[in-house]
């Protein structure tokens, strides 16, 4: 595992709280530069499906810690649907189609929070980012993840407008949830996320705000794209 303090030069870190855009803006900005994308949130969503199924107790600690340091976890090529950024087996069992279940998505946050859980998937997620050339979408990416990232952006938007983004995956991915219980919930995601002891939601220092509260989507993907020549040229040559 890399010291925090080396430089992982090409590497972009996305940090923000949930519906802010990251996981849009990253899988487009991958693209045109012809890096990778992960979006870490998915590992911890495929360790919360697992665990889930295995029955075990969402909150005993020990053993979800013990879980996420037994387990193999291996991100690969988007599944042909697109819906996600990648797919992801948790001990060669292909997780990709249940990472947005009901259950997942209620439990999730909770598993994240669980520093043991953290510390592994830190050490996985900073493997990947030895690696290079890679857009890495989170909420500790560049607090925790890979504080040296060549550049560090977090996105913001209100409670607002993140409930109605929210809703309108969800209800593409075919759930129709009430927008009022979508923004209850991003509320309670936020408290958690950001009052966490493991890692807490925070804006990483040298990290560039965006609040995208009044953007679409096309805006906010220029807007990035024009972060990096600003501030990361030499990422695009």
């Amino acid at each position: 595992m890399p010291k925090p303090s080396q430089p992982l030069i090409r590497v972009i870190a996305i940090d923000g709280p949930v519906a802010s855009g990251k996981t849009v803006v990253g899988r487009e900005l991958a693209a045109r530069l012809g890096w990778r994308m992960l979006d870490t949130g998915i590992m911890y969503r495929a360790l919360t499906w697992y665990a889930l199924r295995e029955g075990i107790e969402l909150e005993d600690h020990v053993k979800l810690a013990e879980t996420a340091r037994a387990v193999t976890i291996e991100i690969g090529a988007p599944p042909s649907d697109g819906l996600e950024t990648a797919s992801i087996l948790i001990d060669s069992e292909d997780a990709t189609a249940h990472l947005r279940e009901p259950q997942v998505e209620a439990s999730v946050s909770s598993v994240a929070a669980v520093p043991g859980v953290r510390l592994q998937m830190v050490a996985q997620q900073r493997e990947q980012a030895k690696r290079g050339a890679l857009v890495m979408v989170g909420r500790d990416i560049g607090t925790v993840v890979v504080p040296d990232a060549a550049l560090k952006i977090y996105l913001t938007a209100s409670v607002d407008a993140r409930a109605e983004r929210r809703a309108r995956e969800m209800h593409a991915h075919g759930r129709d949830i009430p927008l009022a219980i979508v923004h209850d919930e991003i509320v309670r995601r936020d408290g958690r996320d950001a009052n966490r002891d493991a890692s807490p939601l925070l804006v990483a220092a040298g990290a560039i705000e965006l609040d995208t509260t009044d953007l679409d989507r096309d805006a906010v993907i220029q807007a990035v794209i024009d972060l990096v020549r600003k501030h990361a040229p030499e990422l695009l040559s």
